[in-house]
């Protein structure tokens, strides 16, 4: 009898864990993750460990928005286009390309269900202020990945060198961002999101 619960445990985890690779087809070694924060916020540090934690040291670029300019100004340019005022604000990159922008904390092991949905929709999606959007318009997506993985302001040609760590004068405004509490809202829009995508 022993074995029998056994086996049927074994074959259930068994089961669980393949349905979840054939699902999704992504590669999380080509996963790589951009994020806007503070120090000072709690739900930006919980994600600055979480993400490499789950996807490899290297997986995180962080642009710290205290005292650092040009963070700001990049973090106020993306706001035209997303309407995230929030922090953490956290792109999600997919073979370089951005597929998805999530405000707030959020369930990084999501992450491949969330990227598969922007490939099958072919666009980016965006989770903020309680939302989940599918952006199709090329040319905000391009402009959002310059901000986010190219770090650098739409339609100037060149790439910024400056490491997210470098400060380079004290900010205008340092709580002008907001410390989201995003994932509830993450966490209660990603199954309809998900679902709406399987009907």
């Amino acid at each position: 009898m022993k074995k029998l619960v056994l086996f049927f445990i074994w074959l259930l985890v068994f089961s669980t864990v393949s349905y979840a690779l054939v699902e999704t087809q992504i590669d999380p070694g080509k996963l790589h993750f951009y994020m806007y924060g503070l120090e000072t916020c709690p739900h930006c540090q919980k994600m600055k460990e979480e993400i490499p934690k789950f996807y490899g040291e290297n997986s995180l670029t962080y642009y710290e928005l205290i005292n650092n300019d040009e963070n700001n100004k990049l973090f106020s340019a993306q706001y035209k286009y997303t309407g995230i005022a929030g922090v953490p604000a956290i792109g999600i990159a997919y073979d370089g390309k951005l597929v998805a922008i999530v405000e707030g904390e959020y369930n990084v092991s999501a992450t491949p269900k969330i990227v598969q949905a922007a490939l099958d929709n072919g666009g980016l999606i965006l989770f903020t202020g309680g939302q989940a959007y599918i952006i199709k318009n090329e040319t905000i997506i391009q402009e959002l990945q310059a901000i986010y993985v190219e770090h650098r302001m739409p339609g100037e040609g060149q790439t910024t060198t400056t490491t997210a760590s470098e400060t380079t004068s004290t900010t205008t405004n340092p709580g002008s961002e907001i410390c989201g509490p995003g994932i509830a809202v993450v966490l209660a829009v990603l199954p309809l999101v998900l679902w709406k995508k399987r009907r």
